[in-house]
């Protein structure tokens, strides 16, 4: 009776021991599956991220579209957000942190296309794209001669690490300022432009540059009214005696500039004759043409042929005794000078103009002078 109730309990026995084999075998697939799981709602959520970055990006809005590409590829360091990262950064002009940025691509996609061909077009976009990019870049190589252990080198805004010395690095081109500087030492700067896909060498030495001396303080001294007495000359034979100043001179006649403005009143009234009277030439002239069409007119229409060609004559004059009236203006204003004034145009001219003949008609307008 004894042996029939050990045998259930040893059949409980035996299915607990192969349950708990069964669970231990089961559990890391189960754990596998757990985390195949997380990562494939990370991928999804970074893809979506992702595509959320494009559309920021086809619609220009590439500050939002940098910052999803940047929160994707956290989340999944894949090569093709990484690119677009790249480009969006040179599209929004940071040119150098863009051409660093597809350096890092290039290696990255390198890398991924090895275990997956899918992403060899994005290894060859960001060696393709950095190519064209170093184009519209200047790469400078800093040198530096025994350099000081706190030295700093910056080419234009960019600050040049001392582990880059030696290698190119690129800056934006144009006109740029190289200054390689050391709490002590005097500063050395050059100035470079910085040509769109060349390279250049900067050099720097610190060698035979010694360490500023510190500054001597400068001490006043007092001098006494004894010593001040003392150092001043004394009159003597030697000391040079004042010349006496010379009156002021009494100011210069104003000149006088009347038959000047009458030439200029002149001239305006003739100006304002020319335009009135052109005016009415014109007018005359728009009406014969509505009147005499292909250049015939009628024989009522001779007055006011007369009319316009009256108007037209009156019009010359005036534009005639405009243009007499400025200059006979122009010349007496410049002529007519205070006698000082004359003097020394007299001394620093060879010599002068005069006015010989004038005539006015009603086509042309003749000045004559000699000089």
């Amino acid at each position: 009776m004894q042996q029939g109730r050990d045998a259930p309990r040893s059949t409980v026995l035996l299915s607990a021991l192969m349950a708990s084999c069964l669970i231990l075998l089961c559990w890391p697939t189960t754990a596998s599956a757990g985390k195949a799981a997380r990562v494939d709602k990370g991928k999804a959520i970074a893809q979506k991220v992702y595509v959320q970055g494009v559309d920021h990006y086809r619609a220009g809005r590439l500050l939002e579209a940098l910052a999803a590409f940047r929160a994707s590829y956290e989340m999944v360091h894949s090569p093709n957000s990484h690119l677009m990262i790249a480009r969006t950064l040179r599209d929004r002009g940071a040119l150098v942190e863009a051409y660093a940025e597809y350096g890092q691509v290039v290696t990255e996609a390198d890398e991924a296309a090895a275990r997956d061909p899918k992403y060899e077009k994005a290894s060859q976009d960001a060696r393709a794209e950095r190519s064209r990019l170093r184009e519209r870049l200047t790469m400078i190589i800093v040198r530096v001669h025994e350099p000081p252990d706190d030295l700093r080198v910056a080419v234009g805004d960019r600050v040049i690490d001392r582990a880059q010395w030696g290698e190119p690095a690129p800056v934006v081109s144009g006109a740029i300022v190289a200054r390689a500087t050391s709490p002590g030492r005097s500063e050395q700067r050059q100035e470079i432009v910085a040509l769109p896909g060349a390279e250049l060498v900067v050099n720097f030495d610190f060698a035979a540059v010694a360490p500023a001396a510190p500054p001597v303080p400068v001490t006043a001294e007092k001098v006494t009214s004894d010593e001040l007495g003392r150092a001043r000359p004394s009159p003597g034979a030697d000391t040079i005696p004042d010349i006496p100043r010379q009156p002021p001179r009494a100011p210069p006649p104003a000149p006088d500039r009347t038959w000047a403005y009458v030439s200029f009143g002149a001239g305006a009234a003739g100006l304002v004759t020319f335009v009135t009277f052109g005016a009415i030439n014109q007018s005359a002239f728009n009406d014969l043409q509505r009147k005499c069409p292909s250049g015939h007119c009628a024989p009522d229409a001779a007055s006011d042929v007369d009319k316009g060609r009256r108007a037209q004559t009156i019009a010359n004059v005036g534009f005639g005794v405009a243009l007499v009236g400025a200059t006979l203006g122009c010349i007496v204003l410049v002529t007519n000078r205070a006698p000082e004034q004359r003097t020394e145009e007299v001394a620093h001219r060879p010599g002068s103009v005069a006015l010989t003949d004038l005539s006015i008609t009603p086509h042309a307008v003749q000045v004559g002078g000699v000089f």
